[in-house]
């Protein structure tokens, strides 16, 4: 994953070492070739991508309330999470509301990371803080469900705490927003090239960047049982 994207900003000898790519040797290492030959019904997009989008939706979604078992108001549900690409997921409430999950090594504002995990030979790959019954310390419990989701959220936090073990002088808001940006480059430049046609993404460009004003939003609530609402 993301060995072919390039860096979102220019690294120096202290960089962070392009932990994402790190991540993507580490977890295709020992797969095996496809023995078979093409498939017509396959879209080419690496597996791992079907995590990374799990993990993005758990970033944009999250309804604990609403159940599939009964009948749901559409205009009373509730999403306790923000459209806005700003990894709450990973975040939850801050190290003021939620300090159980940082005052991690080096400084309090970085995250609680746990013990190296068992067989994986690679001393970077450490498991999530967690309690003594088992549950992962982590700003959104579904980013445990799988032990790959699980390790991108580990991958998050050790981004994080690389981010600021670097940047001392900066403030944990500033950190903060650091690690979005980079996160929102890898969703607009990568994961959206991978499951939207290159056409459609043009569209909302100018002069090869994202064009707001291009940008259109489905409106539920206008025309609910259409295909497609735009203003």
């Amino acid at each position: 994953m993301f060995r072919a994207l390039p860096p979102a900003f220019d690294p120096d000898d202290d960089s962070l070492e392009n932990i994402f790519v790190e991540l993507g040797e580490a977890m295709s290492a020992g797969f095996d070739p496809p023995k078979d030959g093409p498939d017509a019904e396959e879209s080419g997009i690496p597996a791992l991508y079907t995590y990374f989008g799990q993990f993005i939706d758990h970033d944009i979604t999250f309804d604990p309330a609403s159940s599939l078992q009964e009948a749901n108001d559409p205009d009373a549900l509730t999403d306790f999470r923000t459209p806005a690409f700003d990894l709450d997921n990973v975040y939850g409430r801050g190290p003021d509301d939620q300090p159980y999950m940082y005052d991690g090594p080096g400084h309090p504002d970085s995250f609680l990371l746990g013990g190296p995990i068992r067989g994986a030979g690679d001393p970077k790959a450490v498991d999530l803080a967690r309690s003594p019954n088992g549950r992962a310390l982590i700003g959104d419990p579904r980013n445990d469900e799988n032990s790959i989701v699980s390790q991108l959220q580990g991958l998050f936090l050790r981004f994080h705490n690389r981010f600021r073990d670097q940047n001392r002088d900066l403030s944990f808001a500033d950190v903060q927003q650091e690690v979005r940006f980079h996160y929102q480059f890898v969703v607009l430049n990568d994961f959206l090239t991978k499951i939207v046609d290159e056409n459609v993404l043009s569209g909302l460009r100018t002069n090869g960047k994202y064009d707001r004003d291009k940008l259109k939003f489905y409106k539920r609530r206008a025309r609910r049982f259409s295909r497609w609402s735009f203003r």
